[in-house]
C-alpha cells in the first residue's frame, strides 16, 4: 500500500511539474504575443499618426494654394474692375475734348470711313450744336478736294449715343459712334491701359 502512495505521490508531483511547466510555457507565449501585439498596435498607430499628419499637411497646402489662387484671382478682378472702368470713361472723356480737337478727331474719322455716293450723317445727342451743316459741308469739301465721290449731308434727327456719328449710304451703315469705335478696339487698348495704369 505505501508503493501504492508513493507512486500516486510521485505521479501527482510529476503532473505538478509538466503542469508548473505548461504554465511557465503558455505564460511565456502570453508575454510573447502581448510584445508582438503591443509592437503590432505601437506601428499600426505610428503609421496611422504618419499617415495622419501626411495628410493633414497635404490639406493645408491644398488650402495655401487654394487661398493663394483667391487673393490672386481677386487682385486680377480688381485690376480688371480698374481698367474696365477706365475704359468705360474715354467716350465720355473724348466728349470733354475742346471743340477744336474734338472736331479734327471726328473730320479725320469722316474722312476716313465715308463711302462713295449719297451718305448721311447722323450725330449722336451731344454733338448736334458741334457737329453742324456747316462742319459736314466742310468734311464735304475736303473729300472733293481729295477726288472722293462721296456726298455727305446732315440728318434732321439724332442718335442716343455718348458721341460721334453715324454715316447710312444706300447698302450700308457705318458706327462711328464713340462706343462702337471703343468696342472696336477694346482688345487693343484695355493692355495698353493697364500698362499706363498698373505699370505692366
Amino acid at each position: 500500500m505505501q508503493n501504492l502512495d508513493r507512486l500516486v505521490v510521485r505521479i501527482i508531483d510529476e503532473a505538478r511539474g509538466r503542469a508548473d511547466d505548461i504554465l511557465k510555457d503558455a505564460d511565456a507565449r502570453c508575454a510573447a504575443l502581448a510584445d508582438e501585439s503591443r509592437k503590432k498596435a505601437d506601428d499600426t498607430y505610428r503609421i496611422a499618426t504618419d499617415r495622419a499628419t501626411q495628410a493633414a499637411a497635404l490639406e493645408e497646402r491644398r488650402a495655401q494654394i487654394s487661398r493663394s489662387l483667391d487673393v490672386r484671382n481677386a487682385v486680377l478682378r480688381a485690376k480688371g474692375d480698374m481698367v474696365d472702368a477706365l475704359i468705360s470713361e474715354i467716350p465720355a472723356r473724348i466728349q470733354a475734348l475742346p471743340d477744336q480737337e474734338y472736331l479734327a478727331l471726328m473730320k479725320k474719322m469722316m474722312i476716313d470711313a465715308a463711302p462713295d455716293g449719297q451718305v448721311e450723317v447722323v450725330v449722336a445727342e451731344p454733338d448736334r450744336e458741334r457737329i453742324d451743316a456747316a462742319f459736314v459741308a466742310e468734311v464735304q469739301s475736303e473729300l472733293a478736294s481729295r477726288g472722293r465721290d462721296s456726298k455727305l449731308r446732315l440728318a434732321g434727327d439724332t442718335l442716343k449715343l455718348a458721341g460721334g456719328f453715324i454715316m447710312r449710304a444706300s447698302a450700308l451703315e457705318i458706327d462711328c459712334s464713340l462706343d462702337a469705335i471703343l468696342a472696336a478696339g477694346q482688345d487693343e487698348l484695355a493692355p495698353l491701359v493697364a500698362e499706363a495704369l498698373l505699370g505692366r
